[in-house]
């Protein structure tokens, strides 16, 4: 590749001339541009900072030393938010298990408690919190999606457990939706 300043020889993989330092490639987009090597319709001025293959802004990844393209920047998913298969296992289990005796200790309650009303309806939200919390900690704080439909799902267990007592009156309705709503915030994913 012959320099456009210095008219001096250079090998055609350089960037820069070895005599003067000047850029051998082109300055922006134009007939002589490169092609983003994974969008080949598309021009692009853009090259990633490590392999220097052009890029387009889509295939863009920000990095704290410039722009890199997908594979240099090595884009993985945060650990907090990548939940392995055992772990949704472990979160039924927890989630049915604590329904189970979250039910159970309520309806205990009613039996030794006179004036269950009020006190059963902000119990069962507490079992909302409890299974939530405890499907967390089963599955050491990981976030998803698939966690939320098991502690929603292990809640609704609950309630149908519990059945004349939650579900026969709006009041209860009302319970359930809260305590669904408190289960799922414990695992919320962004």
């Amino acid at each position: 590749m012959i320099c456009p300043t210095c008219n001096s020889n250079n090998p055609d993989s350089a960037a820069y001339c070895t005599e003067c330092g000047a850029s051998l490639k082109s300055e922006g987009p134009g007939p002589t541009s490169d092609r983003c090597y994974v969008h080949p319709d598309v021009e692009t001025g853009l090259t990633c900072g490590n392999c220097e293959r052009p890029i387009c802004v889509q295939c863009v990844v920000q990095y704290p030393v410039g722009i890199r393209c997908g594979e240099c920047a090595q884009v993985r998913k945060l650990p907090q938010f990548n939940v392995p298969p055992f772990y949704y296992a472990r979160a039924v289990g927890a989630g049915v298990g604590i329904a189970f005796v979250g039910s159970l200790a309520l309806l205990i309650l009613l039996v030794a408690l006179p004036f269950g009303g009020l006190f059963i309806l902000m119990g069962f939200v507490g079992i909302g919190y409890l299974v939530g919390e405890g499907i967390s900690r089963a599955v050491n704080r990981k976030l998803s999606r698939g966690l939320q439909y098991i502690a929603g799902g292990s809640v609704l267990l609950s309630a149908l457990l519990l059945g004349g007592l939650i579900l026969s009156s709006l009041y209860g309705f009302l319970a359930l939706a809260a305590a669904i709503y408190v289960a799922l915030s414990r695992l919320r994913a962004p």
